[in-house]
């Protein structure tokens, strides 16, 4: 059978119908790349599949709208278009414009878009509060963005043209025949932006820069080869493995960038824009795995971020941290590459992370705002504290809408102080060791025995009375959890599996926990999913659909039932990700839910980053290869790819493997590991540990 490549399996319109909540967005751009093309869409239509009409393109905080002759207002170029016509690739977007019969086809560099119109007379280029210089054929524009930083737009177009200011708008006529229109931003200066055009643009058309980018593109995805399967299943997993590639975003300009964290310019690369409360639990793992060399390059920005700002940052923004979610998750970052033998400045990374952890309240949605007497429960207590039935809020940093959420708060420090107390100790930090090694058994604080649930605990250590472990908390459980309930988070405690389960009563009251998660049925999800939006995907209890549950299928391998995260994956895999536009069931949050996949439809998952070790599983396809430091490690699994599920036995190397589970060091250095495949479980394998 011949395949279509990597990249071009690629479908970005995967997923672009939400099922509750946010749809993905069909992006054109290279890999950790800010300058991401796709359609600004009119209405506002959220589910980009259904939009009928596109206004414009992006060029940075620059919008850019085509137009027929004789067009003098922007609103003019709004067009209708037939999405069944639209090429769209991670490397090129190409659209017809019906109502003003022009077609647009894009690119983009690392800092740079390039538009191809083909029947455009006017062009216009929009940005509230910009400021446009015309001066020897090209256009500069200057735009204030806020919080002190300026953006430089260098724009050039490929054949001679009017040019006209008006305000905030310039507008651009040209004569018949084909034009491309290029941009290339620096939030440096206007030389920076020059010399942007000039590496990224200058002598280049539409065909050379889509053909540079799909190159990008076929070399980072061609780092996994797959064999096998269904071609469905091939375009679904190369697109989830294209979304894992988004953030972060590279704003270094050849050698120099500017940071929000300091409004300064710098010397050297720089990396930002993280959604961190996602992207810790496998997307960074998986960019670990398959591009290190960018991954030391993001820690070493995570090290200048904090050295800037004086603050390990949470949710990093282009423009500072944003008091988004909760968690110290930085430390995962750390915790994780320091067991996979990733190069970094630990030392000064650990400053930075022991000073959020003992000085910065966990609040959520707060920021870098100092610790306070919930933080001191936690520190002292081993548990953050819940506000009781009726109890007004006293503390002046909480969130109105956020609330406290403290239960999940208590869970994830929990995780994080682990991952605090494994740099403590590679840097002989002792005695932070142990202190962090003891915070991380918090989470053992808010397990309440009696009822089987992680449970809210008021200052005093009192269970909160009345509590609901499925509907409590008001909207999104946010008065104790984050957007999921009590049952999700029941298994929030990866770091220390073995714990939890003697919590429950052991590995076989673990597995029946498991099993009522994924068949405890909603009492009517249509009032369920109005509290909890968040969690859809739903099966039983368990929701696909948010992150707090990607690792909870995988706990079966530490219960001693291998078989049954066997059997629970396939179906989550067969139902909830498709190639069609409602092929993701939660939102993507910046390829978070794609890099779940990405690792899962190779039987592979990082359940604890910070540890080196993958959980296995059956894989979509009859054959993986994936580029790795040490070479190319292989998985066999004939059969996999037409359907069966469960492993029958394993080689590593050629030796048995009997272990449902496949340490780092290993992996990354090159092999083969060969699984044998049925059509019916073989309770016997994987039990070894």
């Amino acid at each position: 059978m011949h395949y279509r490549t990597p990249a071009e399996s690629v479908n970005p319109y995967i997923g672009t119908v939400g099922h509750l909540l946010t749809a993905t967005r069909p992006v054109t751009a290279l890999p950790h790349s800010f300058a991401r093309v796709f359609p600004t869409v009119t209405p506002n239509m959220t589910d980009y599949y259904f939009a009928e009409k596109i206004a414009s393109f992006p060029a940075g905080s620059l919008e850019v709208s085509f137009a027929p002759v004789g067009c003098e207002d922007p609103t003019g170029a709004v067009s209708r278009f037939d999405m069944s016509e639209v090429r769209s690739h991670p490397y090129s977007f190409e659209a017809y414009l019906e109502d003003t019969d022009i077609t647009v086809k894009a690119s983009s560099a690392m800092h740079s878009y390039l538009y191809r119109a083909e029947g455009a007379r006017v062009i216009f280029v929009t940005g509230k509060a910009a400021s446009f210089t015309v001066c020897d054929g090209c256009v500069l524009a200057e735009r204030d963005e806020g919080r002190g930083r300026r953006s430089y737009t260098h724009i050039t177009l490929s054949v001679p043209a009017e040019f006209e200011v008006r305000g905030e708008i310039l507008v651009i006529r040209i004569p018949d025949g084909p034009c491309e229109i290029g941009a290339s931003v620096s939030y440096i200066s206007a030389d920076k932006a020059h010399e942007i055009w000039r590496r990224e643009l200058e002598g280049k058309d539409f065909e050379a820069l889509a053909a540079e980018s799909k190159a990008a593109w076929e070399d980072l995805l061609g780092r996994v080869k797959i064999r096998g399967g269904s071609e469905e299943m091939r375009t679904v997993y190369y697109t989830a493995l294209y979304r894992s590639f988004g953030k972060m975003f590279d704003y270094g300009e050849y050698g120099q960038y500017y940071s929000g964290y300091d409004r300064r310019v710098h010397e050297g690369d720089f990396y930002t824009v993280d959604q961190l409360w996602d992207s810790f639990r496998c997307m960074h793992p998986l960019q670990l795995l398959l591009e290190p060399e960018r991954h030391r390059e993001m820690l070493a920005s995570y090290v200048k971020m904090y050295e800037q700002s004086g603050a390990m940052p949470s949710f990093p923004s282009a423009d500072g941290d944003s008091p988004v979610m909760f968690g110290f998750h930085a430390s995962s970052l750390f915790a994780d590459a320091l067991a996979k033998g990733i190069e970094a400045d630990y030392r000064t990374a650990y400053e930075g992370m022991r000073r959020n952890a003992t000085e910065i309240t966990m609040l959520p949605w707060v920021g870098d705002r100092p610790a306070n007497e919930l933080d001191r429960c936690y520190y002292e207590k081993g548990f953050f504290p819940a506000l009781d039935n009726g109890q007004t809020e006293w503390i002046a940093d909480a969130h109105d809408f956020e609330r406290r959420q403290a239960c999940a708060v208590t869970l994830e420090h929990a995780y994080d102080d682990w991952c605090v107390a494994q740099v403590a100790k590679a840097l002989g930090r002792e005695d932070d060791y142990a202190l962090f090694m003891r915070r991380s058994k918090n989470y053992r604080n808010v397990y309440n025995r009696e009822t089987g649930f992680m449970s809210p605990r008021n200052a005093s250590g009192e269970w909160i009375r009345d509590f609901d472990p499925m509907r409590g908390g008001g909207q999104g459980g946010r008065a104790y959890f984050a957007e999921c309930n009590a049952y999700t988070f029941n298994f929030s405690v990866w770091h220390d599996i073995e714990g939890l389960a003697e919590l429950m009563g052991g590995p076989d009251a673990l597995a029946e926990r498991l099993d009522e998660l994924f068949t405890t049925p909603a009492p009517g999800k249509y009032g369920f999913l109005d509290q909890f939006p968040d969690s859809t995907g739903l099966m039983g209890m368990f929701c696909m659909g948010n992150e707090p549950s990607f690792h909870i299928p995988y706990f079966y391998n530490y219960c001693g039932k291998p078989w049954m995260t066997q059997r629970r994956l396939r179906t989550i895999i067969e139902l909830w990700f498709t190639n069609s536009p409602l092929g993701i069931c939660g939102d993507e949050d910046s390829g978070a839910m794609s890099s779940w996949l990405a690792f899962s439809a190779l039987g592979l998952y990082p359940v604890c980053p910070g540890k080196p070790e993958y959980a296995l599983a059956a894989p979509m396809f009859d054959e993986v290869t994936l580029t790795v430091p040490g070479g190319e490690f292989t998985i066999r699994a004939q059969g996999a790819g037409s359907g069966l599920r469960y492993i029958q036995s394993a080689k590593l190397n050629g030796r048995p493997h009997d272990r449902a589970f496949l340490d780092h060091r290993d992996l990354a250095a090159g092999g083969e590991l060969v699984l044998e495949m049925g059509s019916r479980p073989n309770k016997a394998w994987g039990l070894g540990r």
